[in-house]
């Protein structure tokens, strides 16, 4: 009978269990679908070109603009002296190159050029153009002084992009975490169908041998009906089995957005055979170098503080150097004029300085406190990702030891199951067993099975629970 039902078994295991087209799948090739069709992950991956994007907006605050202004004006007035000229004619064009460079130095370069016509009595020459070319710097000397301060905001959008692609990384990890979990599970459930058949055939066996002996007239026919309510039970407990199955292998197709429900999903790996990991404390050195969400804390923590260094320098009076040095000239005609430019006889220079004191300074002082604390707050965040991280690796380094030990006692009670039930089998056949001690040994003997298959997807998932903590799945 054991022999037959040892058969029975593993056909089963062979056979389709559903009805649908079958879709064998590795668990790296359920993962790189996953990964591919995951719709939540494609989401994600717009948050780093989002973030691209704030870092050409503040490269655009060191943009260099070009500004073009042509105008003209025409002005008639009353006159209190017959020299005074009462109507006058003006245009002007001008183009400037002005902008910023991230030392905080502005700068303009300026040709100014104009024409007056007027009926004055004192101008000598009518109309008359003048052209003047000319170059004005402004550089802080506290308030706004340096790259590092000019460059908080772009600095700061850097590390977000960086953060960014880092929460992309970490999506993408947690994806395939839940993909190997889903893929492990699926394995032990259509591991548990099959036990659950093995079990149904077994009990089913076992109910002919009871009819044969019934017939035979070496039992009492009262005991068909244990038989057959064994039969019913374990047949209720195979449905529940497939239904499980079914549940898993949904799980499975979501995570993967799998379009067909129809197709069967069959994982045709392996689970992994227990292997030696490193010490734990090497694993949370892996760990602290490897977790996104720690290197996340660290970008926060960097941007915080470089906050906290501009709202600092933000306190300072805002002294400023001005200097301007420029070529004029009047003339006749305007070629003459521009001409003129050259001889450098007609020039203008300035220099000086500019101080703004805020009295009080309450806004920039509030700013700066605000980014302090903000600091502090962001520096024990990240001890206490530290922690969680420590936490959690020792934890995770823990469970794949006792799966493993539990892998080795799950085989022997499996083995052990096994033969006893070989051995009341035999005995019963004799006659020197009863069809309970039979059913008994039957269902301890398909919870072993059960058990050793659990125990070896558990190891799985612990496996991947581990890579996850160490900040290594994937890799």
């Amino acid at each position: 009978i054991l022999f037959f039902a040892a058969s029975a078994f593993l056909l089963f295991c062979s056979g389709d269990i559903f009805a649908a087209e079958r879709l064998e799948l590795t668990l790296s090739e359920a993962i790189n679908m996953s990964l591919k069709e995951n719709l939540s992950l494609a989401g994600e991956r717009i948050n780093p070109k989002i973030a691209e994007a704030d870092i050409k907006f503040r490269e655009g605050e060191f943009d260099p603009n070009v500004d073009l202004k042509a105008t003209e004006s025409y002005r008639k007035s009353r006159s209190a002296s017959l020299l005074l000229g009462t109507e006058e004619r003006t245009a002007n064009g001008d183009i400037s190159l002005g902008g910023k460079v991230n030392t905080g130095t502005t700068y303009e370069l300026k040709w100014a050029n104009e024409r007056v016509r007027s009926n004055s009595g004192y101008l000598t020459t009518n109309p008359y153009y003048t052209s003047e070319l000319a170059l004005t710097m402004t550089q802080p000397l506290l308030k706004g002084i340096g790259k590092d301060i000019q460059e908080s905001n772009l600095n700061v959008a850097r590390n977000n992009y960086e953060a960014s692609r880092l929460i992309l990384d970490e999506k993408s990890i947690g994806i395939i975490a839940d993909t190997a979990r889903a893929y492990w599970d699926l394995t032990f459930a259509r591991n548990a169908l099959k036990v659950a058949g093995f079990s149904l055939e077994l009990a089913q066996n076992l109910l002919a041998e009871v009819k044969a002996k019934i017939d035979a007239g070496a039992l009492a026919s009262v005991e068909v009906y244990k038989a057959e309510a064994e039969v019913s039970l374990r047949e209720e407990a195979h449905l529940k089995a497939g239904k499980l199955a079914l549940d898993a292998a949904d799980k499975l197709r979501v995570i993967m957005n799998l379009k067909d429900w129809l197709v069967e999903l069959i994982p045709i790996e392996k689970t992994p055979e227990p292997f030696d990991i490193p010490p734990v404390e090497a694993s949370i050195d892996t760990a602290l170098n490897n977790r996104k969400d720690y290197k996340q804390a660290a970008i926060a923590f960097r941007n915080k503080e470089i906050l906290k260094k501009y709202f600092d320098n933000q306190k300072y009076p805002d002294l400023n150097i001005i200097g301007a040095v420029g070529l004029n000239n009047l003339n006749g005609t305007y070629d003459k004029t521009v001409d003129g430019l050259d001889s450098r006889d007609y020039y203008s220079w300035q220099f000086g300085l500019s101080l703004r004191i805020p009295i009080g300074n309450n806004a920039a002082g509030g700013n700066y406190l605000k980014a302090k604390h903000e600091e502090e707050k962001s520096a024990l965040a990240l001890k206490i990702i530290e922690q969680q991280i420590t936490a959690e690796v020792r934890e995770a380094w823990r469970s794949v030891q006792l799966a493993s030990e539990t892998i080795k006692a799950t085989k022997k009670t499996r083995t052990a199951a096994e033969k006893r039930f070989e051995a009341e089998e035999g005995r019963f056949r004799v006659g020197m067993a009863t069809l309970n001690d039979v059913l008994k040994f039957q269902e301890e003997y398909a919870k072993a099975l059960s058990s050793e298959k659990k125990a070896e997807v558990d190891y799985a998932n612990s496996i991947v629970a581990l890579e996850r903590a160490k900040g290594t799945l994937g890799q």
